[in-house]
């Protein structure tokens, strides 16, 4: 059973761009995102700012997870079939931030 800490206790993530860093399928470079905080603690925006996860494989299904973790609301996702590093890596990524967002270490101004 994988048990995540985001999404459930702990203080309520505060408003915010914050960027998280994971180890997916690549060695090259880690998968970067930034995750945009709304006033109510739940995600706004999520966006990839870098990786070098295969196109057809990985980066498909960071397009899957992205859309995941919006829905859901939360690092708690279900890993991509095929893609298990790339969805390890990602999540990894949205805990690094969503922690970031509950200490308030994020950046001032707003990426859009």
């Amino acid at each position: 059973i994988l048990l995540t800490s985001c999404g459930f206790g702990g203080p309520k993530p505060q408003s915010g761009t914050y960027v998280g860093e994971g180890r997916g399928y690549s060695k090259e470079a880690p998968i970067r995102i930034s995750v945009t905080i709304d006033e109510s603690g739940a995600i706004y925006d999520l966006k990839i700012l870098s990786h070098k996860e295969t196109e057809k494989i990985g980066g498909k299904a960071l397009d899957d997870l992205v859309q995941a973790a919006k829905e859901k609301n939360s690092a708690d996702l279900d890993t991509v079939s095929g893609a298990t590093r790339t969805s390890e890596g990602f999540r990894q990524a949205l805990e690094a931030a969503l922690q970031e967002a509950k200490e308030g270490k994020g950046d001032s101004e707003e990426k859009k």
